[in-house]
């Protein structure tokens, strides 16, 4: 797999040059969106209708934390729900759960908070801004730069395995694709079905994602999730079908892996979104992430740095013991 980072107009005549839009879902309204049936319900990761399995429970076809409240499904299982829940979702939720306090971005119990289990020191975000409170004696959560008017925060990721990353972005397109495109994907299908990661009969070695930041208050106000298919006529060698999840000031791009459709090495093309061309807080900043391990990455630290106008003594706090 070879990754192409080039310029924008470059960018965009590639994706011109070898996709179509297969599918997309701009969730901007309050009104609820359900892929299926709901008379003929059929899971589409395990193959099983009413009533071997039940469909008892809301399944949302993007996880909640990704700011999803209404794209919901009747393609997955009660069971399928809770398995994915416990052995992907989870460790994308972890890995950008400090990212989320700063960015505002809600999930089912609201705006996540930072913190490090046996710690009292915590980042919430309350109604009137943000709150750091950091303890004596334990690691330090922030740095003021008063000069330049910049907070940096530090926060430790609960434990993640990057594979599961990986699994968890390709569920939500196996989600949103055509249930004729699927026959492309049964392998697809059966790895994220993996409950042991380190176990598997898959050994796929580049499993690169390209990640971008964009300044400034929630660009991406609502969740975006777009899943392009290779075109017939395709100039390059390019991945059979690629996925874009935009949302709060973030965005994921993957292609799907282990399509039966896809032959020899493979070009990566990312997917220009409109703050590529335009951004009054400036330019989305990309970062190649690879999400191929299946180790446990444990005590990662992450930084996120924030310009202030003011800071009260309240909203900082280091309470005596």
């Amino acid at each position: 797999m070879t990754k192409n980072i080039i310029s924008i107009n470059e960018r965009m005549q590639k994706l011109e040059n070898n996709y179509v839009p297969h599918k997309t879902f701009h969730l901007n309204t309050k009104e609820k969106i359900f892929l299926g049936k709901e008379n003929d319900k059929k899971c589409r990761f395990c193959k099983k209708k009413e009533p071997e399995v039940g469909f008892n429970n809301i399944a949302h076809a993007i996880p909640e934390f990704v700011n999803n409240h209404n794209l919901l499904s009747y393609y997955e299982c009660d069971s399928c729900n809770s398995k994915f829940a416990r052995t992907i979702e989870t460790h994308m939720g972890d890995y950008m759960n400090p990212f989320h306090t700063i960015s505002q971005v809600r999930g089912k119990k609201g705006v996540p908070s930072v913190k490090k289990g046996g710690e009292k020191s915590r980042i919430d975000l309350k109604a009137e801004g943000l709150k750091v409170e950091a303890h004596d004696g334990e690691r330090e959560i922030f740095e003021i730069d008063e000069e330049n008017k910049t907070i940096t925060l530090k926060a430790i990721r609960a434990t993640y395995i990057p594979i599961a990353i990986y699994k968890c972005l390709t569920k939500m397109a196996l989600t949103i694709i055509d249930e004729s495109e699927l026959i492309n994907f049964e392998n697809t299908i059966e790895w994220i079905n993996e409950e042991e990661h380190d176990k598997s009969r898959f050994e796929i070695a580049n499993l690169k994602c390209f990640y971008s930041f964009t300044p400034g208050p929630l660009p991406h106000d609502f969740t975006t999730c777009t899943v392009y298919k290779r075109k017939d006529n395709h100039i390059d060698n390019v991945p059979y079908m690629i996925f874009l999840l935009a949302y709060g000031n973030y965005t994921f791009q993957i292609y799907l892996p282990i399509s039966s459709k896809d032959k020899g090495e493979l070009t990566f093309i990312s997917i220009p979104t409109p703050f590529d061309f335009k951004n009054e807080f400036g330019a989305p900043k990309y970062k190649l992430l690879d999400f191929s391990s299946k180790e446990k990455v444990k005590n990662e630290e992450v930084t996120m740095q924030m310009k202030f106008e003011s800071i009260e003594d309240e909203e900082i706090i280091k309470p005596e013991e």
